[in-house]
């Protein structure tokens, strides 16, 4: 399982095997009842715009294919005339990673955890895989975690995408905080 968080994946270059640069990586959307992600949002250079006929310069989904060569750039095994069927407009019909990040996190039994930090994707399986949480600091006696300095508030890791309940507002674990108490880990 390869690991890489959003902000690993945004402003990531995106190229055909024609070299056409597609454009930049600004998110990744995900199908929300499954937690798959269907592909990168990219904002288009003006180039391929033309080529793929999507207007001038908008946002789109790089729907993935079967496989992304991922090196300093997000390398696409096809030219862009042969990626055109899995390059789409971006309809904002599905979510985007980015709207998780900054969400409280609640166990079962109410209590809050903290506010995801930081979204891992596995991309071998392209998919979202677990969360990174900085602990409230009421969540840090709940834990039995000790506190830091005054100032450093710990984050945990060991929230997978199993433990989510729902996803509204906020995230709701089907946890409760001692199950909590023994899947994280300090990050």
């Amino acid at each position: 399982m390869t690991v890489l968080t959003l902000e690993n994946l945004k402003k990531m270059e995106v190229i055909s095997q024609d070299a056409y640069n597609i454009g930049e990586v600004l998110d990744v959307r995900y199908d929300a009842s499954n937690w798959a992600a269907e592909g990168l949002k990219v904002k288009c250079t003006k180039d391929v715009s033309n080529i793929i006929g999507a207007g001038s310069s908008k946002s789109m989904i790089i729907v993935k294919p079967p496989m992304f060569q991922m090196h300093d750039v997000i390398l696409i095994p096809d030219t862009v005339e042969d990626a055109r069927p899995y390059i789409h407009a971006d309809s904002d019909a599905l979510e985007v990673v980015s709207n998780l990040e900054g969400k409280k996190v609640y166990t079962c039994d109410q209590q809050i955890v903290g506010t995801i930090e930081v979204v891992n994707i596995d991309t071998a399986a392209w998919a979202i895989h677990s969360f990174v949480v900085r602990l409230d600091k009421s969540a840090h006696d709940l834990l039995g975690i000790k506190k830091g300095l005054g100032f450093m508030t710990k984050s945990v890791s060991g929230l997978t995408v199993g433990h989510v309940s729902t996803v509204s507002e906020n995230v709701s674990l089907t946890l409760t905080i001692d199950q909590v108490r023994d899947v994280v880990t300090i990050v």
